[in-house]
């Protein structure tokens, strides 16, 4: 092989990432082969990117090496350096010793080069005898020479460090002799060689498509190209055309230019004056307010008649002044928002081009306070331009979108009534506090975001779904909670019971009668459960607490009467959250804290609380208390310290009276029921939202409504006391 032949043949087997010669080529799925060291350092986390196809490749759990190795690539190598050696390109040792005596033969049948001894030994061998060793001299001249190939080298079996001479049909690879009876014993696999005859036809057939493959991509690759030469042309003629259009054009719409600048300058000028008045206002108040300040200065260090001499013109002055201030507008009177909005016919009898819309002056017409949680409500944007005045075409790119407190976004669908307004359907989906985003083209209108609450559907609560009085049997009821899987109880006061239902409001059991024993009761009054539905009641006139298991057998009881730490007078409200039992400890004027074992935690609130009938754990982890006497609710955090408090006396919407009774939902709405014969629902920060009830004996009326409870799916339960009945309402 000659020089050139050998740099040739060195350029294609050179790895494109390195450019030198292929160092255990690899292939990758898209068939591309590079050195192994190369993917290596291509390697980003576990991907490669393909230089020549830019695909990519996911690496194996076993790394780049996991890849199939490209055994022809490796083999023309292998032929090339031999090559090379063969035309003294390369230094060449004696394979067979370690000496380095020159070379003077090589081997096609040993694949090595031998040095004058190892070539004797050769000639002189029984067993290497019959080899076909050829000098140096003969191959290196430019006589003609037996064709010299590399040996193919077999690949080692990387469990047992053996040949890799067999195949396995079963398993499609390559094992050595020990694999075939051990990991693949019972396979079908053979020989290497005669594996290799039995799928070289089949490899030869499975590819007779390729070379009618090439060839016709080559006529469609011929076809594209013509194709992309005729548009190019075409693109020019048209190109033509639209300069001979559009040159025409360009004179008129200079002209239309001018006008639109002239328009921007004048806006811009309005602008200006505008602001420029609000600033000769502002510095005008401002040296007023300097000068009074001057004055009152020196009146500090002056005599007492002079003092008293200015105290009628300092007086009369400063309360001028301060009307002044007051009437001091403190935002700029103009937005710096100004937008090009092009006509959708620039070209009417060439009239006007574009207008100017302030944007920031744009408004909601009709922004509600709050909306119904699934609810559709329609809200009207109206826009205005750069005098303040509606606009009268639409156009504009208006978008809404309602965004919850969670974090959750509803974008709204707006409607172009093309005379500047436009309509926005908005359906809040998250209950709790929501801001509304507004912006046209891109920018947020003045305002924005407004503020809005979306609630449960309490506002159209009246009448009740449901009543239940136990078939006229249901005594006084009091307390009623909710425990797991729709289980609920309600103490009936008069009968020292407690009626337990289940989730389809079915009657399971009654647990407990008269008396002061275990599982009896005087004047049962606040029920909870726990999270294994353990039920909790306020024992009220026996002054403890008793707890029943899921069968209202009795566990044990805590409390007993006194004012002392774990004693509990005339306690009425209860509740369980994270291992703790809060009791509103009514007639000692505090909360009492006992784990679920009964023993006793802390007590807070001596002082800060009248007389507290009930308590409710918020979703922000704060205790609620309803303060009968001081008509309000109270919170803390959950170790005793005060939060602060919301609620007047009064019968006003918004107003307590006597609360008896709370309960919170879990977007942090706040129930209350009172001796306004009502319920009053509050936001999280104590905001009043609704009310629904009054005083009767109608359906939708209440007598004393002293417990309130809800239900995991949001219905509302009212012992309505004097009326021996439970109400449930449905807010969704």
């Amino acid at each position: 092989m000659s020089a050139v032949e050998v740099k040739k043949a060195q350029n294609n087997l050179s790895c494109p990432i390195c450019y030198q010669l292929f160092n255990n080529p690899k292939y990758l799925p898209c068939y591309h082969s590079y050195c192994e060291g190369c993917l290596e350092k291509m390697q980003v986390q576990s991907k490669i990117i393909c230089p020549e196809c830019r695909k990519e490749v996911k690496v194996p759990a076993g790394g780049v090496k996991e890849f199939a190795t490209n055994f022809f690539i490796n083999r023309l190598v292998d032929d090339l350096i031999l090559k090379k050696k063969v035309a003294g390109e390369e230094k060449v040792n004696c394979d067979n010793c370690n000496e380095d005596d020159p070379v003077v033969s090589f081997c096609p049948d040993c694949n090595s080069f031998l040095c004058k001894v190892c070539n004797d030994y050769h000639k002189r061998s029984k067993q290497l005898s019959g080899h076909g060793v050829v000098p140096l001299t003969e191959l290196r001249s430019n006589k003609e020479t037996p064709a010299i190939q590399a040996k193919v080298k077999i690949p080692l079996c990387k469990e047992h460090d053996e040949q890799l001479k067999y195949y396995c049909e079963t398993c499609d690879e390559l094992v050595c002799m020990y694999c075939t009876m051990k990991k693949h014993n019972g396979h079908n696999h053979d020989s290497m060689k005669n594996m290799a005859s039995k799928y070289r036809s089949q490899l030869k057939k499975a590819t007779t498509p390729i070379e009618e493959m090439i060839q016709d991509l080559s006529g469609v690759h011929d076809n594209i190209d013509k194709m992309m030469k005729k548009i190019r042309k075409q693109g020019d003629e048209v190109n033509k055309q639209v300069d001979q259009h559009y040159n025409e054009l360009v004179e008129k719409l200079m002209e239309q230019k001018d006008q639109v600048k002239q328009q921007v300058c004048d806006t811009v000028s309005q602008k200006e004056k505008a602001l420029t008045t609000q600033l000769d206002e502002v510095d005008s108040t401002q040296a007023e307010l300097v000068s009074m300040k001057e004055l009152n200065d020196a009146l500090e260090k002056s005599s007492d008649q002079e003092a008293l001499s200015a105290k009628k013109q300092v007086i009369d002055g400063m309360q001028q002044l301060t009307e002044k201030y007051k009437k001091v507008n403190k935002h700029p009177v103009q937005s710096a928002s100004m937008k090009f909005i092009p006509s959708k016919d620039p070209f009417p009898q060439f009239g006007s081009f574009s207008s100017i819309v302030n944007l920031c002056s744009s408004e909601v017409a009709n922004l509600p306070q709050s909306i119904i949680v699934g609810k559709k409500v329609e809200v009207t944007i109206i826009t205005k331009d750069s005098n303040g005045d509606h606009c009268s075409t639409g156009g504009h790119k208006v978008f809404v979108q309602l965004k919850s407190f969670t974090g959750n976004v509803t974008v709204g669908e707006v409607r172009d009534n093309n005379d500047g307004s436009y309509v926005a359907s908005l359906v809040g989906e998250n209950v709790g506090e929501a801001k509304l985003h507004v912006s046209i083209s891109g920018q947020e209108i003045r305002g924005s975001p407004y503020s809005i609450v979306v609630v449960r559907n309490y506002q159209a609560l009246n009448l009740p779904n449901k009543i239940m009085n136990n078939n006229g049997s249901m005594g006084y009821p009091w307390g009623v909670a909710f425990g797991r899987n729709g289980v609920w109880g309600v103490a009936d006061q008069s009968n020292d019971c407690v009626c337990v239902f289940d989730g389809q409001d079915k009657l399971v059991r009654k647990v407990g009668s008269s008396g002061s024993n275990n599982s009896q009761f005087n004047c049962p009054r606040g029920v909870a459960f726990d999270n294994n539905n353990h039920l909790y009641v306020a024992d009220s006139n026996n002054n403890r607490v008793q707890k029943f298991d899921v069968n209202g057998n009795y566990l044990l009881q805590f409390g007993g009467h006194g004012s002392g730490n774990g004693q509990l007078q005339g306690p009425l409200g209860i509740t369980t959250h994270n291992g703790s039992v809060y009791v509103a400890d009514t007639n000692n004027h505090r909360i009492s804290v006992f784990q679920y074992n009964g023993q006793f935690c802390i007590s807070f609130g001596s002082g800060q609380l009248g007389s507290p009938y009930d308590v409710a754990v918020n979703v922000n982890n704060q205790l609620l208390v309803a303060d009968f006497s001081k008509h309000c609710i109270v919170t803390f955090t959950l170790d005793g310290h005060y939060v602060g408090k919301f609620g007047t006396q009064g019968s006003n919407r918004g107003q307590l009276k006597n609360p008896y009774s709370l309960a919170t939902d879990v977007n942090g709405f706040i129930l209350v029921s009172d001796n306004n014969h009502r319920v009053s629902v509050f936001n999280h920060v104590g905001n009043f939202i609704h009310c629904f009830g009054s005083y009767g004996s109608a359906n939708g009326q209440f007598s004393s409504p002293v417990g309130i409870a809800l239900s995991p799916n949001g219905s509302i339960y009212v012992s309505d006391h004097n009326n021996k009945r439970i109400q449930i309402f449905t807010n969704y």
